[in-house]
């Protein structure tokens, strides 16, 4: 045992020193560069977007008539009534045989089925039997923009859900993150056109159960973006350092979890945050886990290319070096001695 005694100090020293992973430098420059990582499929996610659909339900023929849509008219007895094809003029009027020009736009295809029996009747047909058939439905669409498999502009026949849209354009790809932005008219845009909202909509909260109020109606005109996850730079003393995305909100203590967990000789009451904030100097968190956990509070949350840097006890880095480096010198050992057997 004497003969390794010298190598064992050297073990421990060289062990002490070795790197556990990118340095504090290479992460932050990682994150500079924003270079994405392989990401885990939303298949779940896609799952419960299925799940909660109402597509197939009727509206009731409660669609709203507008610039574009192509109309099929006929009223019974009619000859010049009969199959009659008009499109919805972009001021939204149509001009039709007997009638005249009528305004059609914002009414759904029963009231303007009324609308003109009213005015057959007060000329020439008693209680007339009218029928509006919506052939092409051209003014209400939804465009659904960014991380999904089939991004584009949708044409719909009715009010939908925003699950209903995500499901249409084929669900979310392996690097959505879970939130959806709505740009959408506000009320009173006909007068000021200008005037929009912007929702922002956490998917992880709607599909979770927690307040289907979130699963809003969308429709003509709306705008559904889905934005690429971000990521962040994991290193230091955890088991599998690199890069994480970040879907949804995701502290400090789950990021050292998807990270394999801590390392033998982690120092969790020395953990930095290191976050850019577009200026000179990149700002910096010191975050003590221990005591974060001794008060019962949960991690700060992480934002966009932060680096999460777990520092190292060095006493722990000794202690585990010398176990390692003593069962290396065993299983050496123990081949030498078998060896010499043969």
């Amino acid at each position: 045992m004497k003969t390794y005694l010298p190598l064992l100090g050297l073990g421990i020293l060289l062990v002490g020193c070795a790197s556990t992973g990118p340095s504090k430098e290479t992460l932050l420059a990682m994150a500079s560069a924003s270079q994405s990582s392989e990401q885990v499929g939303n298949v779940t996610l896609n799952s419960r977007i299925i799940s909660t659909t109402t597509q197939g339900e009727s509206s009731g023929g409660d669609y709203i008539i507008g610039t574009g849509d192509l109309l099929v008219i006929s009223a019974l007895d009619v000859s010049e009534l009969e199959k009659v094809k008009v499109r919805v003029g972009s001021e939204g009027f149509v001009r039709l045989p007997l009638v005249g020009t009528v305004k059609v736009k914002g009414l759904t295809a029963r009231q303007f089925e009324t609308e003109i029996a009213d005015l057959l009747g007060e000329k020439y047909v008693h209680n007339p039997q009218v029928s509006v058939f919506i052939e092409e439905y051209k003014s209400q669409r939804i465009a659904v923009l960014g991380e999904v498999n089939k991004p584009g502009v949708y044409e719909v026949s009715e009010k939908r859900t925003l699950t209903d849209m995500l499901a249409q354009a084929g669900g979310l790809t392996a690097n959505a993150d879970q939130v959806v932005y709505l740009l959408r008219k506000t009320a009173g845009a006909e007068t000021h056109p200008a005037s929009e909202e912007l929702l922002k909509i956490d998917l992880e909260q709607l599909l979770a159960g927690r307040d289907p109020s979130l699963n809003v109606k969308v429709g003509s005109g709306d705008v559904m973006s889905i934005p690429k996850s971000g990521e962040f730079f994991l290193g230091g003393s955890v088991k599998k350092p690199g890069s994480y995305p970040i879907k949804g909100k995701l502290t400090v203590d789950q990021a050292i979890y998807l990270g394999g967990g801590l390392g033998d000789d982690a120092d969790v009451t020395d953990i930095q945050v290191v976050r850019d904030i577009g200026g000179a100097k990149n700002e910096m968190f010191q975050i003590d886990l221990e005591q974060l956990r001794k008060d019962g509070k949960a991690g700060p949350t992480l934002q966009k290319n932060d680096v999460v840097f777990v520092g190292t006890s060095a006493p722990k880095a000794v202690l585990y070096g010398a176990l390692e480096f003593i069962k290396s010198v065993i299983r050496v050992g123990v081949g030498i001695s078998s060896t010499a057997t043969f």
